[in-house]
């Protein structure tokens, strides 16, 4: 039977993956439509451009791929929702040192533009690791017995 505490950790995990899905996979499908939903302005003209210049092309092309990525770990986060005590270094891995190093490098680019896009995820980040971090600490002691 499941306590409140593995409950609150299974809920951190559900609520990472599904961020971790939407975002992913809007980014990875198309990085025009992801602009268009946070409302972020993107020149037609500049983006048709995008191909011919390497740098961006490179940039764009890794950024879908890291959001191949992202979309994978959001359906990883299916294998803690059965049992989130047996996988507690994926949760740590992705729950905890993920959100944290993303929140990290949001935050270093506020300071250079700050979008609102890039608010909204820092604050997301931040909280998903925060949550996975005292539901970790919660459920350590349930951890220890069931080992």
């Amino acid at each position: 039977m499941r306590s409140r505490k593995t409950n609150f950790l299974q809920m951190v995990v559900l609520v990472s993956g599904i961020v971790y899905l939407f975002t992913g996979a809007l980014f990875a499908a198309s990085p025009h439509f992801f602009g268009k939903v946070f409302f972020l302005e993107i020149n037609e003209d500049w983006f048709m451009e995008i191909p011919k210049d390497a740098f961006m092309f490179a940039s764009i092309t890794l950024a879908r791929c890291f959001a191949g990525l992202l979309l994978t770990v959001g359906v990883t986060m299916i294998l803690p929702l059965f049992d989130p005590v047996k996988y507690r270094g994926l949760i740590y891995f992705t729950n905890v040192v993920f959100p944290f190093i993303s929140a990290f490098l949001l935050i270093k680019s506020l300071f250079i533009n700050p979008l609102p896009v890039l608010i909204v995820y820092t604050i997301i980040f931040s909280l998903i690791g925060g949550c996975a971090v005292i539901a970790l600490l919660l459920t350590k002691g349930i951890a220890k017995t069931e080992q």
